[in-house]
């Protein structure tokens, strides 16, 4: 991460630069448990009552911080809803947190590579249903979908909070306790959904507005748009407005992006790795997630950041700050940005051409 953007990240939340992500591994359970009641734990409990914590999550209390199985919060819990008894396997895609808030870039990144551990291990066939947080959210049937997976086979938190199954098949969490990605799950995230075919076009200078969001709206808005749709060429997209093979379409067929940091900015996974992002940052949300996907893609990545009309000293209250930029600055860092674009257009011609 450049030291720039860690001085300028939030003191309550520095990305860390180096963390042990352990080796992933599956994990079956015969007549085993999950209790998932709240976003900030699941408990994986084994029939003989003991917390499984290895494949269990739990967040501190009141801060974003995975914390030690010890810590789960099943151990302080008086009262209990009955287990309900389901016939045959259930694999679980809890990850906790932001997954269990429905968080698209959580989903991506923390759940659905679950799939990748199981079709390695050979399990994914032998599974009867999935344990996810909502059914009905429209990104995850739309990703299952690919892989085979309809909404008969699927369970989620709120009929099934405490479940007892025949069998459970269980993955070591993604990113381990950590925050940092490993780079088999860009593999599989590309490998699985970029389009053999383009069947819509694009424009491939794209601008990704927060406008039908509640927060980290790039002020001021309408300003902003006309200078990058009329002195550079960019066509602004809400992301809300498309089907995810829509998402994954536009993001394949960039050659720039510029978009503030959002989870629909996890996107830009599926964008060609020449391709540069500009990211626009509150100043007490500056943090280093897209740095780092750009980083494992081999992405050129700058950011700029724009003045927070509070500056929260919270991850919560932060990350519902809009933010404001300077159009002279934006401009200057768009320009350098469409230079990039030019010197790699230029040197794929001449690789082309010898």
């Amino acid at each position: 991460m450049p030291p720039a953007l860690y001085e300028a990240g939030p003191i309550y939340d520095k990305y860390p630069h180096r963390e042990e992500v352990p080796a992933a591994y599956t994990l079956e359970v015969a007549n085993g448990r999950i209790y998932a009641d709240n976003f900030n734990s699941v408990a994986v409990i084994s029939a003989d009552n003991k917390l499984i914590g290895d494949v269990s999550f739990q967040y501190a209390r009141g801060d974003w911080r995975t914390v030690q199985p010890r810590d789960n919060n099943i151990f302080r819990q008086s009262y209990f809803i009955e287990p309900i008894r389901v016939r045959g396997t259930v694999c679980s895609l809890l990850s906790g947190g932001g997954a269990a808030l429905g968080n698209y870039y959580h989903w991506l990144v923390d759940s659905l590579p679950r799939l990748h551990l199981l079709q390695e291990a050979g399990l994914l066939d032998t599974v009867d249903y999935f344990l996810v947080y909502d059914r009905n959210l429209r990104f995850m049937l739309e990703t299952l979908e690919p892989l085979g997976i309809g909404p008969e086979r699927l369970l989620d938190v709120n009929t099934h909070r405490h479940l007892r199954a025949d069998r459970l098949v269980l993955t070591s969490p993604v990113r381990g306790r950590g925050v940092h990605t490993p780079d088999w799950v860009f593999r599989f995230l590309r490998e699985t959904f970029l389009p053999a075919r383009r069947t819509r076009d694009f424009n491939p200078y794209i601008y990704i507005s927060r406008r039908d969001a509640p927060a980290r709206v790039v002020l001021p808005a309408a300003e902003v748009e006309a200078m990058l749709r009329d002195e550079f060429g960019f066509t602004t997209y809400t992301l809300s407005d498309l089907s995810f093979a829509e998402k994954v379409e536009l993001f394949s067929q960039a050659k720039a992006v510029v978009s503030p940091i959002g989870a629909g900015l996890a996107n830009i996974i599926f964008a060609p790795i020449e391709a540069p992002l500009l990211e626009l940052l509150p100043r007490s949300f500056a943090l280093g997630d897209y740095c780092e996907v750009s980083a494992r893609l081999g992405k050129p990545y700058d950011w700029l950041i724009g003045e927070s009309p509070e500056l929260a000293d919270n991850h919560g209250d932060a990350s519902r700050e809009n933010l404001t930029v300077d159009l002279n600055v934006l401009r200057e860092r768009v320009t350098r940005l469409m230079e990039r674009v030019r010197k790699s257009s230029q040197q794929r011609e001449l690789e082309l051409e010898t």
